[in-house]
């Protein structure tokens, strides 16, 4: 795995752990707080823009993350984020962040990063 790559995939990391934070310091209502939304929907955008900087060997090696999701959610968030519907941003913590946080888990324990 090239340096950049290895770079992004940590910083991701880094982006999960901090919406994980970010959640649980809320609690249960977090997403009636505009802050912590924000704070999470920005999060969010990074990963997509991380993912688009990984390379195609990288992402290949991660089959069980849907990429494309990731890369579009960055694309609607940055490009329309008012219209963007809480109920997307809750399932994508809720039901997508764990298996990003798997894959990318795996791939650096894989390559010993």
């Amino acid at each position: 795995m090239n340096p950049a790559d290895r770079i992004a995939l940590v910083t991701i990391l880094e982006c999960v752990a901090k919406v994980r934070t970010y959640v649980r310091q809320t609690g249960d209502t977090w997403t009636t707080d505009d802050m912590t939304v924000d704070a999470i929907a920005k999060r969010l955008e990074e990963i997509g823009e991380l993912s688009k900087r990984l390379g195609p060997d990288t992402l290949e090696r991660m089959p069980a993350v849907d990429w494309r999701g990731v890369k579009g959610m960055r694309e609607i968030l940055v490009h329309d984020y008012g219209h963007v519907q809480i109920v997307i941003i809750e399932s994508v913590v809720a039901n997508d962040l764990g298996g990003l946080d798997d894959g990318v888990r795996s791939l650096l324990k894989e390559t010993g990063e």
